[in-house]
């Protein structure tokens, strides 16, 4: 009698583990697996407290709209966290953060917005069906890296700047330093896209240019972020409450003729200057980038 009993019993728990073997097997990856995961933002000194028209950052840690992934993917790299986990709370969620970190395009602009030191190199997710996406990424710029850049610029402001200089004009002494300073890396060497790559050898392709500015202004406190086209990026800055372009690669054009030139043909101008000088290279999506829109200038 105890041995049916026992066959009974064991009967009935492979068909209760076989009814809900998803859940234990949620239950096991979250609670063991996943234990100890980060489910708590924190945040390191170069986050960035700037929301955007297109994208704006959260602390929540469930997802109930596909604006919501934006908002957490944007915060997570924000942070500078290097894992956070959340949870997915409507249809379709899991495949919209599948989908997104297979966009390349969309996944890139949104490290746009986020200060240099924390935007990643890669980036990748694990998901598991309970509805948990554990984000994982890895930084472009190495501690050292950091460190070197910010003495970099350091000494670059204690030789340049003064308190007595207005922020138009900081920036533009900044711009001049790097235009006369580097070339444009023609050859696109490993790791040239890189604000490191371009001040360690004098050169770079539009990445590094744009990096070394973005990481300059956010030192002197000036909102901004970088602009990406299909095949170029350049820096978007807000001053003296009006967004104005920056684009110092092509203002250190590839002369012909060997010499160096300096020109600020595209320097401190709106989009419809901008425009006007080149519609192609600079044809950037105004449905992310909308401060670049003329009419949607904000605080």
């Amino acid at each position: 009698m105890k041995d049916l009993l026992k066959i009974l019993f064991m009967l009935g728990l492979v068909i209760v583990v076989f009814i809900y073997k998803d859940n234990i097997s949620n239950f096991i990856t979250d609670k063991i697996i996943y234990k100890g995961s980060n489910t708590v933002l924190t945040y390191n000194e170069y986050y960035l407290n700037n929301d955007y028209l297109y994208i704006q950052n959260t602390d929540e840690s469930k997802v109930e709209s596909y604006q919501d992934i934006l908002n957490m993917f944007y915060s997570i790299i924000n942070s500078g966290d290097d894992s956070f986990s959340f949870y997915c709370d409507y249809d379709n969620c899991m495949k919209d953060a599948k989908d997104l970190i297979k966009n390349k395009d969309i996944i890139a602009n949104i490290n746009n917005f986020v200060h240099p030191y924390n935007s990643f190199s890669s980036i990748n997710i694990d998901v598991i069906s309970s509805g948990k996406i554990t984000v994982k990424t890895k930084k472009v710029y190495s501690n050292d890296e950091i460190e070197f850049i910010n003495k970099y610029i350091e000494n670059f402001m204690e030789a340049n700047i003064n308190d007595s200089m207005a922020d138009a004009d900081k920036i533009k002494v900044f711009h001049d330093y790097i235009v006369n300073n580097t070339i444009y890396d023609e050859d696109k060497k490993e790791k040239s896209y890189t604000a490191y790559n371009l001040i360690t050898t004098g050169k770079s392709i539009c990445g590094g240019y744009s990096d070394i500015m973005s990481i300059y202004l956010n030192i002197l406190g000036i909102k901004n972020y970088k602009i990406t086209s299909a095949n170029h990026i350049w820096n978007l800055v807000y001053l003296n409450n009006e967004w104005k372009h920056i684009d110092v690669t092509w203002d250190d054009p590839v002369a012909s003729d060997g010499k160096q030139y300096l020109i600020h043909n595209f320097f401190m101008i709106s989009t419809e200057e901008l425009l006007e000088l080149d519609k192609v290279e600079h044809n950037f999506d105004k449905t992310i980038y909308l401060e670049a829109n003329e009419t949607s200038l904000i605080d």
